[in-house]
């Protein structure tokens, strides 16, 4: 079995809907700082995965109506804080972190350094918050150099199989591993769709000028308000809506 072919197994095994491989060069041009070559000196290869959300989760506002145990007025910030953000964040980025683990001690067993970084909440700059770990390595860009999906207007990995409804987590490695093929044809519906940025309620999402010039998005092609995204959270069922609309896999 390949080096590659065993990488995905393990992946698999551990949980993770989809995994791919880009080799470093594919990340040249990123910010300062965030290149895999500057976090793991001697990088060769990101294996990138990720794990699928189920749709029931990122459905959460339509859930336990008229259930006799919870009433209407806490029903939603009951799902949003004890549903939405376990379910769809903290259990899937503990499965994330575990398959990271599996996949870097095998690649150090056979000689290749590696590392990985713990799945977050965001690409966080902020280094002076208490217990905020910031985005050193963008998972998203990582996903689509790997040929797992493209960016769609909702500024997010949309995947050919499940959509946007999928997170992520890379390993970083010495090893030469055979990168998997970049995206061959679009993913994401793009402006004749528009869902995501319609549906937030916040305004949040906008479309970068070059958006409508590129065939095959590896690039984001839209920006998010961050500040107006999460004051929208914390007021309305907004949480996930852009995930949720989109018509995009199963």
């Amino acid at each position: 079995m390949t080096a590659v072919a065993t990488v995905r197994e393990l992946a698999s095994a551990g949980g993770a809907s989809l995994v791919g491989v880009a080799n470093v060069e594919r990340f040249d041009g990123a910010p300062s700082g965030h290149h895999p070559a500057e976090l793991l000196p001697g990088a060769r290869s990101v294996v990138t995965f990720g794990i699928r959300l189920l749709r029931r989760v990122t459905e959460w506002p339509d859930l336990l109506r008229g259930s006799p145990l919870i009433p209407e007025e806490a029903r939603v910030e009951a799902l949003r804080s004890l549903f939405y953000k376990r379910s769809g964040y903290d259990i899937v980025n503990d499965r994330l972190n575990q398959i990271a683990l599996t996949l870097a001690n095998h690649l150090e067993e056979e000689g290749f350094p590696s590392l990985f970084l713990p799945a977050t909440y965001g690409q966080s700059p902020d280094w002076t918050r208490p217990g905020v770990l910031p985005g050193m390595l963008s998972q998203r860009h990582a996903a689509v150099r790997a040929g797992l999906g493209e960016f769609g207007l909702n500024n997010v990995v949309v995947s050919e199989r499940y959509g946007p409804r999928v997170r992520w987590n890379s390993v970083l490695t010495t090893a030469l591993l055979e990168p998997s093929p970049l995206l061959a044809g679009k993913t994401c519906l793009g402006e004749g769709c528009r869902l995501c940025i319609d549906e937030c309620p916040a305004g949040a999402l906008s479309l970068l000028p070059s958006a409508s010039d590129a065939e095959v998005w590896l690039d984001p092609v839209s920006r998010t308000d961050w500040s107006m995204c999460q004051a929208s959270q914390r007021q309305s069922d907004c949480m996930g809506r852009c995930l949720r609309v989109c018509p995009r896999g199963s």
